[in-house]
Formats: structure tokens, C-alpha cells, sequence
């Protein structure tokens, strides 16, 4: 007598996953698109192993094992998956859902995910992290447990507080105005990476657009719906459509592809209006500047350059040629091309921290791609990569500067 159909779950967020799990015909395409895959060679460590699993959770024909969790944990969802899945598999939501049921966080880590959702208290505890690091005492680190150890490794140079200035709310086009467009500034990026946000209002400017900063912008959930905290998300994601839905604007424009994909996916995940139209406008950087910045004039340059692509970038927002484009665009630069570019660097938001082991193996793998290149400067567009590939060109003492295309582009405008 054969066995009863496995029941479906019944909330209506296991039942979209379930749903979206339901599209994957395990044709295994994916299968060498994935890094944990490439590394370890299991079943278990790939998407369509992984979806197996999630299916058979929502089903209720397996239980949440150590081994079991342990093996979606190992995923980076970078989604490069996606970019090759003939079905169309929203890996990235299913993986979402299976997190916000298997996750629990202790409290020290929810409070430094509300932090980013909280722009006062950030920038005090950014300036807290800047004074140990002047006065050295983040060095004493190497005495507590482990977990600390790394977030202290891992923890960037944070800039003076002069340098991490709000950015003005309102900065005009230079010459006649072609139009206005919005900056999303970001929690990681106004802390770590203010200049990154400078050069993109400069380069905007420069291009003939009126730029603005809507101060009730916030974090754009991204690094919360990694770790399985969709309400945050959400909500945070909500906070962001009501900021941006001035409808003058040309266009909402993003510097870091993690937040780029989290805008790129507002109309699925809030289902309104505001969130369809924080996606539809919403571009990065380098598209905006390729398709509107005939203005922008660079000085020409004898400079090897090689590009890195953002996983959320290439395979959630779907951006794969304007970075590459808009670099071209620079008298003398030579572009080197990265065997496997779109694979992941192992930075995954906070993955380097959870995943110490598998990060720095996946990196090293990256790391040996780019010395093939002989190039000078690597260049990439999120913060966690940027950070990520830094740190392992300075272990291998690699004479390669890591720079954000705005960065690039910024220094050399003519």
C-alpha cells in the first residue's frame, strides 16, 4: 500500500516557499554555479541538495538535525543559482523562509542587527569602535573567546568622524539640471565606506542631475533577511518605499549590490504599490551613469584593471555588463577579465564571520584568479566584497588596490 501524499505546510509564507521549491526539476545545472559545492563535492552542500531538504522540512518528512541545519547554514545565497535555473527556482526566498523558521539569534545579535535600522546609535558604536582602534585596545581581542576574535579581525578601519558626515540632503546638478534622482545611503556604507558615497553625489552632479538624500531613508534589510529575520526586513523595506515615493524622481540609486537586491525584490516581498515602485525605479549606479551620463568626462590613464562582480549584483539585480561598460569608457584603462567573476569572494554579508573556514577557502580560490591577472586594481561595488578582498590581498601581501567603481571613476573625472 503506498504512502500518503506529504502534506503541504499551511502558513502562507511556507506555502509560497513550498511553492517556489516546487519549481526546481533537479536538472543540476546549478550545481557548478555553487561555491560550497565546488569546494566540498556534496549532494548536501548545493542547491538543488538544499532544496531537497527545505522541501522535505516543509513537507514535515524530516526533522531540523544539527547536520541538516548545518548544511543550509553552509550557503552563501549568493543566487548564482538563480542566474542559471531554466525553471526559475527564487532559491534566495525559499532560503529566506527556511532561516526565519531554523535561525534563533542570541541577544547580542540582535542587537547589533538593530543597530543598522538605527542610524544615531550606529554611528556612537562606529565611533566606540574608532577609539579602540586608535588607542589600540581592540587589539586585546586576542584574549577573548574565538567568535570575538573574528569580529574583531573582520571589523574595517573606521574613518574619522569627520569623514563619516551625513551626506547633505540636497546637492545640485552641475550645469543645467537634466533631472533628479535619489541616493540610497545605506547603514554599512555611511559608516565604513562615506567616501564611496561622496563620490557617487559627485559623479551624479557632475553627470547634470539634482541629487537627493531623503533623511527617513534607512537600512534596506538586506543583512536581516540573510539571517532569517523577515519581520525586520520587511519592515525595514516598508520604512525605505515610503522614503523614496516622491514621484519626480528619475530614479532611486544604489552603490552596494546587497541593497540594490533587496530593493530589486521590495515588490515581491511587501506585495504593495510603494514596494513595485522602490523596484521599478531603482538602479545601480553604474547603469544609471552608463545610460544617463553622457556629460561625464574622464582623463585618460595607464591603469590594468580587472572587475570582480558583486553576487547580488550579477544575479539578483541582474546587472552584468554596466560596470564593464562604463569602465570602458575611460581613455588608456585596460580591462584584464577574472576566470569565475561571478562567483562569490566568501564575504555573503556576515558569512566570513559564521563561516571563518569556508570564506577564506573560497576567497583563496578567488585570490588565485586575480594574481593570473596582473592587474593593479581590483574593482567591485559592495562593501563586503570590497572588505573581503582586502583583507586577503594583505595576507598574501599582493600588490592590488581594492576600489569601488564610484571611487575609480570619481578620481578620474576630467
Amino acid at each position: 500500500m503506498s504512502s500518503p501524499a506529504p502534506a503541504p505546510p499551511k502558513s502562507a509564507a511556507e506555502s509560497a516557499a513550498y511553492l517556489a521549491s516546487l519549481d526546481c526539476v533537479h536538472c543540476g545545472l546549478c550545481v557548478q554555479q555553487c561555491p560550497t559545492y565546488l569546494m566540498t563535492g556534496r549532494e548536501s552542500a548545493n542547491p538543488r541538495g538544499r532544496i531537497y531538504l527545505m522541501r522535505a522540512l516543509l513537507e514535515g518528512r524530516t526533522e531540523p538535525t544539527p547536520g541538516l541545519v548545518a548544511d543550509l547554514d553552509l550557503c552563501l545565497v549568493c543566487r548564482a543559482c538563480e542566474s542559471i535555473c531554466p525553471s526559475g527556482v527564487q532559491f534566495g526566498e525559499v532560503m529566506a523562509d527556511a532561516r526565519s523558521r531554523l535561525r534563533k539569534p542570541g541577544r547580542i545579535r540582535r542587537w547589533m542587527m538593530s543597530l543598522l535600522g538605527r542610524k544615531a546609535a550606529l554611528h556612537r558604536f562606529a565611533g566606540l569602535i574608532r577609539l579602540t582602534q586608535v588607542t589600540k585596545v581592540d587589539q586585546l581581542a586576542r584574549l577573548l573567546p574565538a567568535r570575538v576574535r573574528r569580529l574583531a579581525a573582520f571589523s574595517p578601519r573606521i574613518p574619522p568622524k569627520s569623514e563619516r558626515l551625513p551626506l547633505p540632503s540636497f546637492t545640485p546638478a552641475e550645469g543645467t539640471a537634466r533631472g533628479r534622482v535619489a541616493v540610497f545611503e545605506g547603514c554599512v556604507m555611511s559608516v565604513v565606506f562615506a567616501d564611496v558615497n561622496r563620490d557617487t553625489v559627485r559623479l551624479l552632479s557632475a553627470a547634470g542631475y539634482d541629487v537627493v538624500v531623503p533623511s527617513e531613508a534607512t537600512c534596506c534589510g538586506a543583512l536581516h533577511e540573510h539571517d532569517g529575520d523577515l519581520a525586520s526586513a520587511h519592515s525595514l523595506l516598508g520604512q525605505n518605499s515610503t522614503a523614496y515615493s516622491d514621484p519626480s524622481l528619475l530614479a532611486i540609486v544604489h552603490n552596494s549590490s546587497g541593497c540594490g537586491a533587496a530593493f530589486a525584490g521590495a515588490g515581491r516581498s511587501l506585495g504593495t504599490d510603494l514596494g513595485q515602485a522602490l523596484t521599478t525605479r531603482s538602479q545601480d549606479l553604474t547603469r544609471f551613469l552608463l545610460d544617463h551620463g553622457q556629460a561625464l568626462r574622464f582623463r585618460s590613464v595607464d591603469l590594468v584593471v580587472t572587475y570582480d562582480a558583486p553576487c547580488h549584483l550579477h544575479h539578483a539585480v541582474r546587472e552584468t555588463t554596466a560596470p564593464l561598460e562604463l569602465l570602458a569608457r575611460v581613455p588608456g584603462l585596460k580591462m584584464v577579465p577574472m576566470e569565475e567573476a561571478s562567483l562569490c569572494c566568501g564575504a555573503a554579508g556576515i558569512y566570513n564571520l559564521d563561516q571563518p573556514e569556508m570564506s577564506r577557502s573560497i576567497l583563496a580560490r578567488k585570490l588565485d584568479h586575480l594574481a593570473a591577472t596582473g592587474a593593479e586594481v581590483l574593482v567591485t561595488g559592495n562593501p563586503g566584497c570590497i572588505l573581503q578582498w582586502r583583507s586577503g590581498i594583505a595576507e598574501r601581501k599582493m600588490a592590488v588596490d581594492v576600489l569601488h567603481p564610484a571611487t575609480l571613476l570619481a578620481r578620474l573625472l576630467a
